[in-house]
């Protein structure tokens, strides 16, 4: 039989905008960047009396070394995510889209701060290595680090899937993908302007925006099972305030995270 008069078929409207749920996760992934090696690093160089040689988005290079700056890092991710996952608690006065960053600003702030706890207490290099050795933590209390962070990790990924305010799983599963992918893309993308770019991408930007991040992969699970299943409703819609600011910040975050900018006050 053929269509009957009068009738219109219309292609099934997406429930997210792909270019704004991305936008919306480059901006996230680049505050948990910027708090870990700024924020904290950073500002615990400077507060130190120390000196910043050069600050980019894979490192900090301090005129001072103390394990104290080392923490700094995943402190700061802990305070940022902590905070953003307190405030999505009002995400009911707040819209869609704002309220989705500040879930992904937890997300990517608390799994950059567990996954580094976990990898750093297990194989005693990155940022908790030296705390490590300097305040004699022995083997039991690693091993204990190790899983405190693991299941810290695997509730983070139940409470961010909870938290997601979209009309569906495939809906929430197509905005994680996006954002998980924005932040490879912006992370890699700035470490290219490293001077070994390779090495930058290789053995720091790719690990730390997509394997710190890959929980973000698995929150839909954790979504209710109440959620509407209405896909007509669009869990993100269009928005050029979002991706403009997101250029704007790819740009800056290339420019001067890149190749790194020395600090002094």
């Amino acid at each position: 039989m053929g269509k009957p008069s009068g009738t219109t078929v219309t292609a099934p409207r997406s429930p997210v905008d792909l270019p704004t749920a991305a936008a919306i996760g480059l901006l996230a992934y680049l505050t948990a960047d910027v708090a870990h090696h700024a924020l904290g690093h950073g500002a615990a160089c400077l507060a130190l009396g120390g000196g910043i040689n050069a600050l980019s988005s894979i490192f900090l290079d301090c005129t001072l070394e103390s394990p104290t700056i080392d923490l700094a890092g995943p402190a700061a991710n802990l305070l940022l995510g902590v905070v953003a996952l307190a405030a999505v608690a009002f995400r009911r006065r707040l819209p869609r889209s704002v309220s989705l960053f500040l879930v992904l600003v937890a997300g990517f702030n608390l799994f950059w701060f567990e996954m580094q706890l976990v990898f750093s207490a297990a194989t005693r290099t990155d940022d908790w290595a030296w705390a490590i050795q300097s305040y004699g933590i022995g083997d039991v209390a690693r091993y204990g680090m190790i899983v405190l962070g693991a299941l810290a990790y695997w509730l983070t990924v139940r409470i961010i899937g909870a938290r997601l305010d979209c009309p569906s799983r495939s809906g929430a599963r197509s905005v994680v993908t996006c954002a998980w992918i924005a932040s490879g893309v912006i992370a890699c993308a700035t470490a290219a302007f490293d001077r070994h770019p390779v090495a930058a991408i290789v053995q720091h930007a790719a690990p730390q925006s997509l394997l710190l991040s890959a929980g973000l992969l698995f929150a839909p699970r954790a979504m209710s099972k109440t959620h509407a299943s209405d896909e007509t409703t669009p869990a993100i819609s269009r928005s050029w305030s979002w991706i403009a600011v997101a250029a704007v910040a790819s740009v800056l975050s290339m420019i001067f995270l890149g190749p790194g900018v020395p600090v002094s006050f």
